[in-house]
Formats: C-alpha cells, structure tokens, sequence
C-alpha cells in the first residue's frame, strides 16, 4: 500500500454524516451484504469550503502560501498518483466550493510540476463528463499518463444505480459510484493493476 503521509485526501465529506444516508458515517461504493465501508479509516485533509480548485492547484504544486496544511512534497524519483473526481464539461472540471478548474490551469499546473522535478512519472485518473478534453498539451516523452472516464465530448456514467443500489439490505437512494472508478478500483482490489 501507500504510506499515509503520501496520501492527500480532498473532499467536501458531506455524504457519510448526511441525514439522508442510511449508514451514518459509513459510504459503500459496490453492493452486497459484505460490501466494505469505503470511508472508514479515509484521514480527511481538506474539506468543507475550502475545497477549491486554486487549492487543488497549490497542493500539487506545493505551495504553501495557498494551501495551509499538507501538499504535495515528491520528487524526480517518485510516481505520483493523482485521482480525481467530480462534474466536468468541455475544457473544465468542478469542485464543490469556487470556480470551475479550467484546463489552461491545470496544463500549466502539470508544467509547473513538471519544471520543479516533482515526479519521475505522474499518472492522472479523471472521473468526470468530458475529462478527454481537460488534458490537450501531454507531450509523449512528458511522463505523465492521463486517463480519462470520458473523451472530451461525451458524459461519464454512474453505476450500480436504482435497484442495484443496495447495501446489507437497504436501497441507497443513489448510484454508488461513477463506472469508471469503480471499475479500476475492483480490478485494484482483485490485484490487477
């Protein structure tokens, strides 16, 4: 696994205490009676309102004028994980709090990264509608890998919705995940990445 001080983990963290959740402080994101508890043992670092995209953008690039707690500290000798997960359009990706992340500011966030030597290889996993368009200047000897839900003109699809919704019993009332994640993360849990 990953060390724990490697993890950055953002989020608006507003679903496991939700009144509408039927597992207080608990979040599944498959089905089944032994499904796992996803937000259990999760150390939250950002969340709330101050989840923002400038924040996302200081954290990668570790600035710490920007973002007051932990940011990203790698160096030309590390792979760096990104996962992120949200809505999307056309050249643009959303956060729960401030303006859309546009993607001449994340291009020229991942230059930043890549002219301060802040990784030997950055692979970037986007779940969001149209996440194919927010990565256009990825330079082939770049090191960075970009996957994407979606190309830059279709939606990406939540999963295990409606009647398969249904954890120990009760219907969620909501998808559990977005396809894409959820695939690469049981493929994960089934030691095939």
């Amino acid at each position: 696994g990953v060390k724990a001080e490697n993890i950055i983990l953002m989020m608006q963290d507003d679903v496991a205490k939700s009144s509408e959740n039927p597992f207080p402080g608990q979040l599944f994101n498959k089905p089944g009676n032994d499904s796992p508890d996803v937000y259990k043992g999760c150390k939250v670092d950002y969340s709330g309102d101050i989840v923002t995209a400038q924040l996302f953008l200081d954290v990668l690039t570790s600035n710490t004028t920007g973002a007051k707690g932990k940011v990203l500290k790698s160096t030309e000798e590390d792979t760096v994980f990104v996962n992120f997960v949200d809505h999307g359009g056309p050249g643009i990706v959303a956060f729960p709090n401030g303006p859309f992340l546009h993607v001449k500011d994340l291009s020229k966030t991942l230059k930043t990264m890549q002219s301060k030597k802040m990784f030997k290889q950055l692979v970037f996993y986007m779940e969001a509608c149209e996440s194919g368009s927010m990565f256009p200047d990825l330079q082939a000897d770049g090191k960075i890998l970009a996957v994407t839900a979606s190309n830059g003109q279709e939606s990406s699809w939540g999963t295990y919705c409606g009647d398969a919704a249904m954890v120990k019993g009760k219907n969620i009332g909501s998808c559990l995940g977005d396809l894409f994640s959820v695939n690469w993360m049981e493929d994960d849990d089934l030691g095939k990445l």
